[in-house]
């Protein structure tokens, strides 16, 4: 019995999604919410830079050749970029830099639109029909984290200012 592959992807990526979610809840939350934003954020980050990862989609025959050219540079080339911000970020955090929360929020804006972009895109192009080898397990197991840490970022972000506003 065969499944449809984006009814699968949907499934995995799902559960996936709710159990990072709710390990982020229950144990992550709890440690870093009452740190201040520079500190509470860094472990955050650090997941962000394994990004290089998706990077993966650009060796040859990684996936199909079906999957398009224009596609798999978006990824790769996004996630790479996306990747070496979260590196620098994480830089200037550590050595105290004086605008390191601006480049956070760099960071984590371009990180969210890439990975926005790489959703409407993989739909755009019908990529999940295609043989997706590894990069079918960065999408359904590492994706949900990224997601879980760029919404965590936010709002340790969004309560900082609010917090310096207030």
């Amino acid at each position: 019995m065969s499944i449809d592959p984006l009814a699968l992807f949907s499934i995995q990526f799902t559960f996936v999604l709710i159990a990072y979610a709710l390990a982020a809840r229950w144990y992550l939350w709890p440690r870093i919410a009452p740190l201040p934003a520079a500190v509470a954020v860094v472990p955050l980050i650090w997941v962000h830079v394994f990004r290089v990862v998706g990077g993966s989609i650009l060796a040859p025959a990684s996936v199909g050749p079906s999957v398009p050219a224009e596609f798999r540079e978006l990824v790769g080339y996004g996630d790479m970029i996306t990747g070496a911000l979260a590196l620098f970020a994480l830089i200037l955090l550590r050595v105290r830099g004086a605008r390191a929360l601006w480049f956070v929020w760099l960071f984590v804006i371009f990180g969210l639109a890439d990975t926005v972009n790489a959703v409407i895109q993989s739909m755009r192009f019908s990529v999940f029909d295609d043989p997706l080898g590894l990069n079918w397990v960065i999408v359904t197991a590492y994706v949900p984290a990224l997601l879980v840490s760029t919404y965590l970022i936010f709002v340790v972000l969004l309560r900082s200012r609010s917090t310096a506003m207030g």
